[in-house]
C-alpha cells in the first residue's frame, strides 16, 4: 500500500483497494452492449469527435472543444487521474460495431471540500436515446459502490437537461436541492 492509500484509509477508516487492483478491475469492463475501457494516449481524435461537436454541448455552459489540442489536454488530465487513483473516465465503445460512441464513468474529485466521485457521460448524438448513458452510468455506480463506497457519487447537470436527469435517477442517484449551484445535483451516498 502506498502513502496515498494509507492516508485515505486512515482518514476515512474505510479500506481502499490497492491501485493495481482498482486498475485491473476498472480498465476493461464489458456490459450487455458496451465495452468500457481505460483511456489511452491515442484517444485524442475520438475525444475531439465527441467533445468538439456543438450538439454534445447543448445543455452545457462550456463551449465545445475548439480543436484537437483542447481535447488532448482533457485527455491528459483524465489519464493523470487514472495514474493517481487507478480508475477514471472510460472510452465507451459500441461492442458489436467496435465504434467509439462516447466517454464517461466516474472520476475522483474534491467538491464542496469533500472527496466525491463525479459521474459523467457524454455521447455522440447518433448514440442518444438508446439507453447507452444509463448502461454506462449503472455500471460505473455499481463499481463505485462496490469498490469505492467511502466516496459519494455525484452528478451535476443543468435543470433543462432532462435526459441527463433521467439517467441519474435511473441509476439510483437522488436530487439534493441543498447542493444546487448553477447545476441541479443528484447524489448517492452523500
Amino acid at each position: 500500500m502506498n502513502k496515498r492509500e494509507t492516508d485515505e484509509q486512515d482518514s476515512r477508516n474505510v479500506p481502499v483497494e490497492p491501485l493495481s487492483e482498482l486498475t485491473s478491475i476498472w480498465s476493461w469492463v464489458q456490459t450487455a452492449r458496451l465495452t468500457l475501457r481505460r483511456l489511452q494516449p491515442t484517444d485524442g481524435p475520438a475525444m475531439f469527435a465527441v467533445h468538439g461537436d456543438p450538439a454534445t454541448y447543448r445543455y452545457s455552459p462550456a463551449a465545445p472543444h475548439p480543436d484537437l489540442a483542447t481535447s488532448e489536454e482533457m485527455l491528459r488530465s483524465c489519464l493523470h487521474d487514472w495514474e493517481l487513483h487507478g480508475f477514471g473516465y472510460w472510452v465507451v465503445i459500441l461492442a458489436q460495431e467496435k465504434k467509439i460512441i462516447g466517454f464517461g464513468g466516474v472520476e475522483h474529485r474534491i467538491w464542496r471540500e469533500r472527496e466525491v466521485l463525479n459521474l459523467y457521460y457524454r455521447f455522440t448524438p447518433s448514440a442518444w436515446g438508446q439507453g447507452y448513458a444509463t448502461e454506462l452510468a449503472r455500471t460505473a455506480v455499481s463499481l463505485a459502490r462496490t469498490y469505492l463506497p467511502q466516496w459519494p457519487v455525484v452528478a451535476r447537470t443543468r435543470a433543462e437537461n432532462i435526459p441527463s436527469i433521467r439517467t441519474a435517477e435511473r441509476v439510483g442517484l437522488t436530487r439534493h436541492p441543498d447542493l444546487d449551484t448553477e447545476h441541479v445535483v443528484f447524489a448517492l451516498g452523500w
